[in-house]
């Protein structure tokens, strides 16, 4: 049985275009969907009955209409969900249980703000049984995922630590050699790579696709590129 996911930040809660990220969002036909910068206001509770309407379970911490967040919605039934820690802002990690597997949907901060939540992931994701870490992380390495004239990344050594632990950057894992970016900077037209799934090492073997969907971005729908992938 294959698996799709699929991921799309939707820039301060799609309240632009939010019909049409709706839309975007179901015309992935995925099994799991992670929406970061999802709000809990009237244009997320519009999204989330879309969702339910089409069959979807959803999950979401508790969180200011105007803050930014993250959302899980699934296929399958959401067995539970909680914070990733209860130290740390849900709004930047929260997890659901789907079908026996632990999924964190994440939303790291910017610069600095980010560096204890990459490293609670580092710390515990492994041991706390966690199977994907789905969403926007705002950090890759200083080479590849980045164009060479764009500022550089803080932290640049989390990603490659978090792999180190157990884990597999699915794309990357496709794609070694590869410049694509996900998103790119206003000024100056500069592209990076911020939005990844990561898989426990025991899936690395079911990884049958992950490529990005520059439509949402291009058409104006959000400032990011969508990430969908399968297991199989």
């Amino acid at each position: 049985m294959t698996t799709t996911i699929a991921t799309l930040n939707i820039r301060h809660g799609g309240r632009k275009s939010g019909e049409a990220v709706a839309t975007r969002l179901l015309g992935y036909d995925a099994d799991v969907l992670v929406i970061t910068e999802f709000r809990s206001n009237e244009v997320g509770l519009q999204l989330c009955t879309r969702l339910d309407a089409s069959g979807y379970a959803t999950s979401h911490p508790d969180t200011d209409p105007k803050q930014n967040s993250v959302l899980v919605a699934s296929r399958r039934a959401i067995a539970r969900s909680w914070p990733f820690s209860e130290q740390l802002g849900a709004n930047h990690l929260w997890c659901a249980e789907i079908d026996g597997m632990a999924v964190c949907a994440v939303y790291m901060p910017q610069r600095s703000a980010k560096l204890p939540y990459w490293e609670a992931l580092i710390a515990g994701a492994r041991r706390g049984g966690i199977g994907l870490l789905i969403g926007d992380f705002n950090t890759g390495d200083n080479d590849l995922d980045k164009d060479p004239k764009g500022t550089k990344f803080i932290a640049p050594e989390m990603p490659g630590r978090l792999v180190a632990c157990g884990y597999t950057d699915m794309w990357r894992s496709l794609h070694p050699k590869t410049r694509e970016y996900s998103w790119y900077s206003r000024p100056g037209g500069n592209g990076f790579r911020l939005d990844y799934i990561f898989a426990a090492s025991e899936l690395a073997q079911q990884v049958g696709s992950c490529e990005f969907d520059h439509a949402p971005r291009i058409s104006g729908e959000s400032d990011h590129s969508g990430l969908v992938a399968s297991l199989w």
